[in-house]
């Protein structure tokens, strides 16, 4: 006698067997899918809104501050008219000396006083230059090590204004230093008239925004920045 199985129970019994192991076996794929892209999401929306409120305050700082006197005035060479700005800030006595760091070393103090028409009489009294930082690292580094030589606590750093924030995150991190006064120059072709940021002004923004990032996840994870040739030369800090 031959016994025909029904096919319609073999079926059932298949997908009931299945159905034992993994009833809904796309679903952890689907959530694991789902959290991934939320999570792209976020990250990108926090990098968005971070970039944001950084281009606001780079535009902030720009803005003239009210009268502040310090000890010192420190220039950020690499930009135009930073050493305009510090020269006018110890000519009306903000400062009582300036330092210009990371000039280039064939750069001589008479070469910056002919380039700014100032009296090299300013420069042999009351200027100070670092041929040895070649980045923010190192401008910070120097200048540190300049105001300890010098006893002073207090200064008014210049620089370009996109520049600004990445450069106090540095300056922050030195010891001694008990106040920083910023003095940002405003890059006049990186913005409109209503503030916001021309094509090329936003190519900038974003490459500075990425280093200033950058700056501050070192700074989270405790990590040191490395600057291996501002320490055996502090004695380049002269009046040349």
């Amino acid at each position: 006698m031959t016994i025909v199985a029904d096919p319609r129970f073999d079926r059932s019994e298949r997908s009931a067997t299945r159905g034992d192991d993994d009833p809904h076996p796309a679903a952890p794929r689907w959530r694991k899918r789902l959290a991934a892209t939320l999570l792209v999401a976020g990250f990108a929306g926090y990098l968005i809104g971070g970039f944001w409120r950084f281009t606001e305050e780079v535009d902030r700082l720009s803005k003239p501050l009210p009268s502040a006197d310090a000890d010192a005035i420190v220039v950020l060479t690499g930009g135009a008219m930073r050493l305009d700005y510090g020269l006018d800030l110890l000519r009306s006595g903000r400062g009582r000396r300036l330092l210009i760091s990371g000039v280039h070393p064939g750069t001589t103090a008479a070469t910056l006083a002919r380039l700014t028409k100032t009296d090299k009489a300013w420069f042999d009294c009351c200027v100070d230059i670092d041929y040895v930082a070649a980045d923010t690292v190192g401008n910070a580094e120097m200048a540190g090590r300049w105001a300890e030589r010098r006893g002073y606590r207090d200064l008014i750093l210049v620089t370009s204004d996109y520049h600004m924030p990445r450069s106090l995150l540095e300056f922050d991190r030195i010891a001694g230093i008990r106040s920083i006064t910023p003095v940002a120059v405003r890059r006049a072709d990186l913005w409109s008239r209503d503030s916001l940021p021309t094509g090329s002004g936003l190519k900038l923004l974003m490459t500075e925004y990425g280093k200033f990032v950058a700056t501050r996840i070192r700074g989270f994870l405790g990590m040191a920045p490395q600057d291996a040739d501002a320490a055996p030369h502090v004695a380049s800090l002269d009046r040349r």
